[in-house]
């Protein structure tokens, strides 16, 4: 009786889970948004154009009228002619009256330089398009009349503003603009903190290395110089050198004055410590972190100790930890019966340690509304979310749980669970709702557990459509920005195309007046302008040269931009089949290593090379992929010669994947019985090796016989893009490439045979 019990239980259980599931795959209109359009004085707009999700559209009427299905929390885009276009999330069933603005384009038309500039720093954190039109107008309304230092300082509040979005490349590219105009220190470390973010790790150490070496830097910029430099140190694993320019930055006279950053520079320090393996320095770093942090303010303690229980978590001191989240839960309190005033504090605090960035120019709605913008700065530094009294309930809960005490953990988890509700906090509703149901479950408490398992679906499903619709919303946010950034290019070429013209008029007035003026030198001005298309010819010669070098390079890259979506839909369609099946451990499981495939592969999609050991760490982890969808048709092994191991070699990215692709798809997965695929890499000398791939599949042609009867409608790239990156990598890099592909002359099948002989680059 007991045993069909729980059948039944696991049966009702996952039927939540699956109702759950096609609850989101299949949203069900729930209401009929009712509104009205009308113009800022009033009068209604007829024939707007109003789109919801799932292709719902509709327009308004003539006197500005509309309705259309939708549910709660969807977003919904107003547009039309003469019109900004408006985005309006729905938050309640109430009808709707949109009064739209003007185009910002003729309201900014008459703006000076001056206006457009101050206009776009009032809006800098506050409306991130707005700022990008006034900054549009600034650089377009009088294109001839700035000068350099303003252009600089257009660019310049550019990239801030990228950095608020979190677009670090673009950010650096502004930055570069900026420096153009105007070379100035404050500007380079700007530009090395954006590629740092950006992952851009030589770039940014080499600028940071020169930077250190400026006599000319003040106190707060050799600050942020040396701060970025360990950074980066500590992100390409040289521990030793982070560890020194930490410790010679902690002996820096301001900042021993200033206990915010003493306390996050020693947090770091310890970070350092700990990756290092050096575990008892970064305890005590650990410590000496929370006593200064005594010392500064509430706000830092918090921060520190809630660092510190993080390092005790992670080394399993799960008494300690639990200590200084229980302090935590008291300080956390205390600050919120304060409710003191929120201070504020000049830019100039924020940006002597780095660049603001979205993350630190915000005030978030936990304890630090009782904070200073400095300390926001350092503490949202110092951890990775901002601790709260839900979440430190939750971790000790966590912490109990794993010194087996259930009983107590038990009365945690409903206390954050509680406390999470209250203050509208999902994620930690999830998680603590999952955990009262596995304890229940465990104690056989079925209804209890039930109950937990409803909150946890009700929390997953907010988190899902929450997480939705701010991936739309930063979607479109991303696409009109890079919109605007495309104007300002234009602008710049316009401007630049405009100069020349300018120098080239003036030069030809210029040589008309001396040729009327003085006509005795009339054979001296026709040898200054015979040397002068010779030198034209010249540079015209060296930029068309230039030309076919950047467009054979732009060729490459695109080449190689068109493997990665080519890869990806077909990793998509594995996920696909995993989620058909109901099968969600799989699914997880498949998930996790296609987001770490995915992650190194977008790292590598900017690269011409990389490591050899990391190109053969992907395509293991892709083989693992395939065979995990076609496991019951085909077998893979990989051998790697010994001495390959130690060659230090560079090969392009995603080279070898297209090809085991095509094995898989057009080889093994056509073939009757299960099949075998074996990859072979050997070393042939000391920068060349070879790489060896065979299927016992089909074969090619029969392959093609079938591709035809079923009339198959995707068409495989992947060995074109192949074949057209390695002629353009032989021809524009110091490297070569050969690929030949055969019939393996197998039995059954035929099976096909792909050797691939790389003569790498060594790194540097």
């Amino acid at each position: 009786m007991k045993g069909i019990f729980i059948v039944f239980f696991l049966l009702f259980t996952i039927g939540l889970s699956g109702q759950s599931t096609q609850d989101r795959a299949e949203p069900r209109t729930s209401m009929v948004l009712k509104g009205r359009v009308l113009n800022e004085d009033g009068t209604p707009i007829s024939g707007a154009n109003i789109e919801g999700r799932l292709g719902r559209y509709t327009t308004t009427d003539a006197r500005g009228y509309f309705s259309i299905p939708a549910n709660m929390g969807e977003e919904v885009v107003i547009r039309g002619l003469g019109f900004e276009t408006v985005y309006y999330r729905i938050k309640s069933l109430d009808d709707l009256e949109i009064r739209v603005q003007d185009q910002d384009e003729a309201r900014y038309a008459d703006l000076s330089f001056a206006q457009a500039m101050d206009s776009a720093r009032f809006y800098f954190k506050k409306d991130s398009q707005k700022t990008a039109d006034l900054l549009i107008a600034g650089l377009s309304n009088n294109p001839k009349k700035l000068k350099n230092t303003e252009q600089a300082q257009a660019y310049e509040l550019l990239g801030d503003l990228y950095i608020t979005q979190q677009q670090y490349d673009l950010a650096a590219d502004s930055y570069e603009d900026a420096i153009q105009y105007k070379k100035s220190l404050s500007l380079s470390i700007k530009k090395a903190h954006a590629l740092q973010r950006n992952g851009n790790y030589q770039e940014a150490l080499k600028i940071f290395e020169d930077l250190r070496n400026q006599k000319s830097l003040d106190p707060k910029q050799r600050i942020a110089v040396f701060k970025g430099l360990a950074s980066v140190y500590e992100a390409i694993n040289s521990f030793q050198k982070s560890i020194d320019t930490y410790r010679e930055l902690l002996e820096n006279p301001l900042v021993l004055e200033n206990r915010t950053l003493t306390t996050n520079l020693k947090t770091e320090l310890a970070s350092v410590y700990n990756k290092a393996g050096r575990k008892v320095e970064a305890q005590q770093l650990i410590n000496e972190s929370i006593t200064v942090s005594e010392a500064a303010s509430p706000v830092l303690n918090i921060a520190a100790k809630s660092n510190a229980a993080q390092f005790y978590n992670a080394n399993q001191n799960y008494e300690e930890e639990i200590n200084l989240r229980r302090q935590n839960i008291d300080q956390i309190n205390a600050l919120k019966e304060k409710k003191t005033n929120l201070k504020t504090i000049s830019s100039d605090t924020i940006t002597a340690f780095e660049p603001a960035s979205s993350e630190s120019s915000e005030m978030t709605n936990g304890y630090l509304e009782d904070a200073d913008l400095e300390e926001v700065v350092i503490v949202q530094d110092m951890v990775a979310e901002e601790p709260t009294v839900q979440g430190e309930q939750f971790k000790i809960g966590a912490a109990l749980k794993n010194l087996n005490k259930d009983s107590e953990a038990l009365e945690y988890f409903k206390s954050s669970l509680e406390e999470a509700k209250a203050n509208n906090d999902l994620e930690v509703q999830k998680e603590a709702s999952r955990e009262l149901y596995e304890i229940y479950r465990k104690r056989g408490y079925s209804r209890k557990a039930l109950d937990y398992n409803d909150t946890y679906v009700a929390a997953v499903d907010a988190l899902y459509a929450e997480k939705e619709n701010e991936l739309e919303e930063n979607a479109r946010r991303t696409k009109e920005l890079l919109a605007r950034q495309n104007r300002i290019d234009n602008l710049e070429k316009d401007r630049r195309l405009t100069e020349n013209k300018l120098a080239l008029i003036n030069a030809e007035n210029q040589l008309t007046e001396e040729t009327n003026q003085r006509q005795q030198w009339v054979i001296y001005s026709l040898v200054a302008l015979s040397l002068l298309l010779i030198s034209l010819a010249f540079f015209m010669y060296r930029n068309n040269r230039q030309q076919k070098v950047n467009n054979r390079l732009l060729a490459l890259k695109s080449l190689r931009s068109q493997m990665n979506p080519h890869f990806i839909f077909n990793a998509l369609n594995s996920v696909n089949s995993y989620i058909s099946l109901n099968d969600e451990r799989a699914a997880n499981k498949y998930l996790a290593d296609f987001s770490k495939l995915m992650r190194n592969v977008l790292e590598n999609s900017e690269l011409d090379f990389i490591p050899l050991q990391k190109e053969l760490e992907l395509l293991k982890l892709y083989l693992k992929l395939e065979h995990e969808r076609f496991k019951d048709q085909f077998n893979y092994e990989v051998t790697i010669a010994p001495e390959v191991k130690e060659l230090d070699l560079e090969v392009p990215p995603m080279l070898l994947q297209p090809i085991i692709e095509n094995a898989v798809w057009h080889g093994l997965r056509y073939k009757k019985e299960k099949g075998l695929l074996s990859v072979k890499v050997t070393k042939l000398s000391a920068q060349k090796i070879e790489v060896e791939i065979i299927d016992d599949g089909i074969g090619r042609e029969k392959s093609k016989v079938l591709k035809t009867e079923h009339q198959k409608k995707r068409t495989s790239k992947g060995l074109g893009n192949i074949e057209n990156r390695v002629a353009l990598l032989n021809e524009l890099h110091d490297y070569h490439i050969d690929m030949k592909v055969e019939d393996a002359g197998l039995s059954p099948d035929v099976g096909t045979r792909v050797v691939v002989v790389m003569n790498g680059k060594t790194k540097i």
